[in-house]
């Protein structure tokens, strides 16, 4: 009996262990080559609002968190302030929690977890108390797990979301993206332009423009590597 459960034992490790192994990473989810440990990304929009976010990252890949710079203090306009912090809970690769934290109070303003449904296919689910948000997306991927579409419904800031992105690449560069709003029947195309990388093939500026040349917004990353 002791022989049986113990095989028993190895045989759930061995499984548990070998889903683990093939889940896509936090990188490779973004698109990411090498082995970054920190990413700080810089949007600036067309109406010249700016994000910043940086993101640090173990040494398998996985995120362990994310602060975002979104608030600007009326006094520095040109300065974003950090307005929350992302922690993953990653003791299981294939099904990861995570709270959003304010910097200001400590308060958790937001849960959620990310989980692998299949090797194509991934799922998030986030809540916040804070905005009225509770959003399901899911992610699929092809056989050299590149991201090619999102499915994403719920509702942000009280507003229904229900709407599908789908990528397409050249060498491994993302080169369109063809959003489309269900709930209010739009569909649109964005063009990626000028896409710079650096030696390990990790995008550190790109352009985003609609189907009309129109720059939409521009993306900065600095990479730091372990």
């Amino acid at each position: 009996m002791k022989i049986q459960l113990s095989y028993l034992f190895i045989l759930l490790y061995t499984l548990v262990s070998c889903q683990e192994k093939s889940t896509i990473n936090d990188l490779k989810f973004s698109n990411y080559s090498g082995h970054p440990k920190k990413i700080t990304e810089i949007i600036t929009f067309s109406n010249q609002n700016i994000d910043k976010s940086i993101s640090y990252f173990d040494k398998d890949g996985f995120l362990t968190k994310i602060e975002s710079f979104n608030l600007a203090k009326s006094e520095f306009p040109d300065k974003r302030f950090l307005s929350d912090i992302t922690q993953y809970k990653s003791q299981g690769k294939a099904k990861r929690y995570f709270e959003t934290i304010n910097p200001e109070n400590k308060k958790i303003e937001g849960k959620g977890y990310f989980e692998k449904i299949s090797d194509s296919l991934y799922k998030r689910v986030s809540n916040f108390n804070v905005d009225s948000t509770s959003l399901n997306k899911l992610f699929y991927f092809d056989k050299n797990n590149r991201l090619i579409k999102t499915e994403e419904t719920g509702n942000f800031n009280g507003r229904p979301i229900n709407n599908t992105i789908s990528y397409t690449y050249i060498n491994s560069v993302k080169n369109e993206m063809f959003f489309e709003d269900l709930n209010n029947h739009k569909k649109f195309k964005i063009i990626y332009k000028n896409v710079k990388l650096d030696p390990y093939s990790n995008s550190v500026y790109e352009e985003l423009v609609d189907d009309h040349g129109t720059l939409q917004q521009k993306v900065e990353r600095e990479f730091e590597y372990y």
